[in-house]
């Protein structure tokens, strides 16, 4: 790791002192990215905050939210799948439950998996920026960010539009966008359809998304109301267990949200959500009534923040009260009375409702050079216990284009109902699970100016009784457990430079973005095979540029190499296989013309095999063509 480290410094010095050999006269000073968080806006500047812009999504050969941040710096997507039917998102080597993702600041973490996080009722021409996070921050966000966040900002205002595609495995897809101002009301409604027969047997999916946002300022308060439903059915074939790989899913998720943020001297940031999520899994596709799960989850939220502006700095108070509820044929405890799921053959006979309040303070300071950001969560929970959760930022300007920063941050993660649990002839839950504490730390250094924006980071996560599914050798039952520890240390460097600004404009390829990511965890499975925990990815490095040809055309290509930690047993010869190491290669040309625009993308354009979550085949050479109409 030493040696891979020393390399990276010199290639990021190397670099630092060509780009700024450029200009040494430059002093203006970029603006910041703040991630739009749940207490002051300026306690985020001082760490780096990763941001996937407009322009970005716009170009990516991509229509998923999924796939758009599988080019993002050290988060790792495990598809089943793709077009966004299922994902396991994670960060800097952690699990996909160890993530927390937003939409607008809203938490969409489902209480019974996390392979449900992902369910978000909006398309790519919603977004106006995807920022990540990475680090440990539950004294800013709470339970779940224990690696790092993920917040997908939608627009405030879109422009009318109809999107249609179509192309290889019977891929079909339609969009409708419409937006229109009343009176002081910008009103965003969104519409969408997509449907495929699948790469193979048993993967097909049909998907159906309906998104609305009203924003408006009046004085000082802005309003921000969000509600979406996402209906998803698709077949899951290996998703589970290979002993039955025709199985079959359906997922609808419902959420409403609002928000009001006065401004002043006293800011006040208040959130009221609602997400309920429904989940049918088949065992046998053809035989539902043989073996079924039903499962429904409803969250309700408030946040409530208070910011006082002070000569050098801000002090922050904040309180989260959440209430997670499960109903389930399977997970939870005994219910008195069976609770009737759509018909009167099918029952919830199970159900928990557990609520958790937090409590944050945090004071930031922002002097001539020196930035610092310190803060506490108290976590209050029934199950268990209240825990302290403490954290401080500080950043240093070297110039106005070079910083570095450092940070100490404590976070957690409750184990949600299904690791609790579930219980089946394969896996079994413990519902006596401990949640699972991590301590990070990070150093850094970011430099940009007019031509590039580079950075380069190295961490520490330090991490008590974790949570996964093991198997112990000759057992033939998964189990959760918490494992004793399980550090990770890492780097991780990302630099986006604009070559047009360098070479001259009428060079043909105009940025080009390098993100490079190494995790090593401690722990390795002896004597057990993990299932999550330690199938992380290693190293990744993901490549893109973006090439103009002539006014109207523009080509994205990228390409992506992971190498995963970890192995799986395979289950034809029932040997234990490594994961392998594999590039990925996709590209989207587009060309613009009197309102419209038609575009092609192809993925894994090298039409790799390749295996990401064991036994789940994934998808080979997919090409897509499409038309979008500016209305």
């Amino acid at each position: 790791m030493l040696k891979r480290l020393k390399y990276l410094l010199i290639i990021a010095l190397i670099q630092t002192n060509l780009l700024y050999s450029q200009d040494k006269t430059i002093s203006k000073k970029l603006s910041e990215v703040v991630v739009s968080e749940n207490r002051a806006s300026n306690s985020n500047n001082i760490t780096n905050v990763f941001v996937i812009t407009a322009k970005e999504i716009q170009d990516a050969p991509v229509q998923t939210i999924e796939d758009l941040l599988e080019y993002a710096i050290n988060v790792d997507v495990r598809q089943r799948s793709g077009q966004g039917v299922q994902s396991d998102v994670s960060i800097r080597g952690g699990s996909f439950e160890q993530v927390l993702i937003m939409l607008n600041g809203i938490k969409f973490n489902d209480p019974q998996t996390g392979h449900h996080n992902m369910n978000i009722p909006i398309s790519i021409e919603q977004i106006k920026r995807i920022e990540v996070l990475t680090g440990g921050a539950s004294r800013v966000f709470g339970n779940y960010a224990y690696t790092g966040a993920i917040n997908i900002i939608t627009k405030r205002k879109t422009k009318p539009s109809l999107i249609i595609s179509g192309g290889e495995n019977n891929f079909q897809f339609g969009e409708l966008n419409y937006s229109k101002k009343i009176n002081s009301i910008y009103n965003n409604i969104s519409i969408s359809s997509k449907s495929s027969d699948g790469y193979i047997k048993g993967m097909d999916y049909k998907i159906n998304n309906l998104y609305y946002q009203a924003n408006t300022q009046f004085n000082s308060v802005f309003a921000l109301f969000n509600f979406g439903i996402i209906d998803k059915e698709f077949g899951a074939y290996n998703f589970y267990t290979p002993a039955y790989p025709d199985q079959f899913e359906k997922t609808k998720t419902t959420f409403a949200s609002l928000q009001f943020k006065r401004s002043g001297k006293i800011s006040l940031h208040n959130k009221f959500y609602w997400r309920k999520h429904d989940d049918d899994f088949t065992l046998f596709r053809e035989n539902p009534e043989w073996y079924q799960n039903f499962h429904q989850t409803n969250v309700y939220a408030m946040e409530s923040n208070a910011i006082h502006k002070t000569e050098n700095g801000s002090n922050v108070v904040g309180m989260e009260i959440r209430t997670d509820q499960i109903l389930s044929n399977v997970l939870g405890e005994d219910l008195e009375n069976p609770i009737a799921v759509d018909n009167d053959s099918n029952y919830y006979y199970k159900g928990k409702s557990e609520t958790s309040t937090s409590l944050f303070v945090e004071k930031n300071i922002n002097l001539d050079k020196i930035s610092i950001s310190a803060g506490v969560m108290l976590n209050i929970n029934s199950v268990y216990g209240n825990n302290y959760f403490p954290g401080i930022d500080i950043s240093y300007s070297l110039s106005d284009n070079v910083k570095i920063f450092s940070s100490y941050n404590e976070s957690m993660r409750a184990p949600n109902y299904t690791e609790r649990y579930y219980s089946s002839p394969t896996y079994e839950g413990n519902k006596y699970l401990k949640s699972e504490y991590s301590k990070n730390m990070e150093l850094g250094i970011n430099f940009k100016n007019e031509f590039h924006n580079s950075s380069f980071t190295i961490y520490q996560r330090e991490g008590e009784d974790m949570i996964d599914w093991v198997l112990l050798e000759g057992d033939s039952i998964w189990r959760t457990a918490n494992l004793s520890s399980v550090n990770c240390n890492g780097y991780e460097f990302s630099s986006n430079i604009k070559l047009n600004k360098i070479i001259g404009p009428q060079f043909p390829f105009s940025t080009f973005s390098c993100n490079y990511s190494f995790n090593e965890l401690d722990s390795s499975s002896i004597g057990f095979q993990s299932a999550y925990v330690l199938d992380n990815i290693r190293e990744k490095l993901t490549l893109s540029t973006t090439q103009k040809i002539g006014k109207r055309t523009v080509i994205n290509w990228r390409a992506n190499m992971q190498d995963r930690e970890g192995s799986y047993i395979d289950f034809v010869s029932q040997e234990e296989i490594d994961y392998s190491s594999f590039w990925l290669f996709s590209a989207r040309i587009s060309h613009s013309f009197a309102k419209k625009t038609i575009f092609c993308e192809i993925n894994n354009i090298s039409d790799n095999n390749y295996v990401d979550y064991g036994n789940v085949p994934q998808p080979g050479r997919w090409m897509r063509l499409g038309l979008k109409l500016s209305l």
